[in-house]
């Protein structure tokens, strides 16, 4: 097997914003709603959501992870968010099935594993 070890410039010139359009037939034939990987600054953001200053997971954001992934990761063509910080509650009153379509896509496009999301919400 061929070992080529990558370059500091071409690792730092890889386009490597995963997205992905995620079907929301609900809302009508052909509509989907982007959903974008996070980068390793924005899952480092996201993260620290979940704990208080001594570390320990905070009770209410650890209930409201789904709904604040789909806040961090879903965005326009553009990268411009689509929900605002406000949005958390009322996308908590979504339908299930709709949302862990977003929910699903938004981990996978960002790395996260079952022990990642179980390491973040502390169980």
């Amino acid at each position: 097997m061929t070992r080529l070890v990558v370059d500091r410039a071409a690792f730092l010139a890889l386009d490597d914003r995963a997205r992905e359009d995620v079907p929301v037939p609900e809302l009508g034939a052909g509509t989907v709603m982007p959903v974008w990987g996070m980068t390793a600054r924005e899952r480092t953001a996201f993260e620290r959501q979940f704990a208080n200053k001594q570390g320990q997971t905070i009770e209410t954001r650890m209930s409201e992870f789904r709904e604040r992934l789909v806040l961090a990761c879903c965005k326009t063509d553009d990268g411009q968010p689509i929900f605002l910080a406000e949005d958390v509650a009322a996308l908590g009153r979504k339908r299930a099935d709709v949302v862990e379509r977003l929910v699903n896509a938004a981990q996978r496009l960002s790395g996260f594993t079952k022990e990642d999301i179980q390491e973040t919400v502390g169980n």
